[in-house]
């Protein structure tokens, strides 16, 4: 927690995870965590305390392009903020946010969920955040694959959760084994039965 309170203007690092949720994602990585997972990074808010929490390896997923953004079907303004971003330009930001902080613990896969699952073995993630596109199409994707990739007592933590358009993912996930066990009122933390 020490290296997370040196973080210099939080509030100002790219991307929408606020400190409470910060903190309160630190609070349920286990200390025993060896790997950790973040489905959409942006600019690295939410993945920076999870790679200053976790002594293992974190994976940074996100495809930082137009296409993987406007997946499904979402909000015409979601969509059209989208579709204005320099994804290049936030990508290396990432990149160097990790660099700063000294988060050599991290990889960022440049790729689509959907891409990436292939590297995670079932039972090997001890902590998920899943934050990338919140279309019901690509949300419940993510439940369907990765969900069996979490060992038993593993944290998923899921955002957005106020959504509509999240609220089928969320429902898939609790009858693939996973218990709400804490909701912020937009974000949630489950964990594998």
């Amino acid at each position: 927690m020490d290296r997370f309170n040196a973080v210099k203007n939080y509030d100002s690092i790219e991307g929408w995870c606020s400190r409470e949720k910060a903190i309160k994602m630190m609070e349920y990585i286990p200390e025993s965590a060896s790997l950790a997972v973040e489905l959409g990074v942006w600019g690295g808010r939410s993945l920076l305390p999870i790679a200053i929490k976790c002594k293992g390896t974190v994976y940074g997923i996100d495809a930082w392009n137009i296409d993987a953004s406007l997946e499904g079907k979402n909000d015409v303004a979601n969509d059209e903020w989208w579709s204005k971003m320099d994804y290049n330009k936030i990508y290396n930001y990432a990149n160097s946010l990790m660099q700063q902080y000294n988060c050599d613990n991290v990889k960022l896969l440049r790729m689509k969920s959907t891409e990436a699952v292939r590297f995670f073995d079932d039972f090997s993630i001890d902590f998920l955040h899943q934050d990338s596109n919140h279309s019901e199409e690509t949300s419940c994707v993510e439940v369907e694959l990765y969900h069996s990739k979490v060992k038993p007592g593993g944290i998923w933590c899921f955002d957005d959760t106020n959504w509509t358009t999240t609220q089928q993912a969320q429902n898939n996930l609790v009858t693939k084994g996973y218990t709400e066990i804490y909701d912020s009122g937009s974000w949630k933390i489950y964990r594998k039965n």
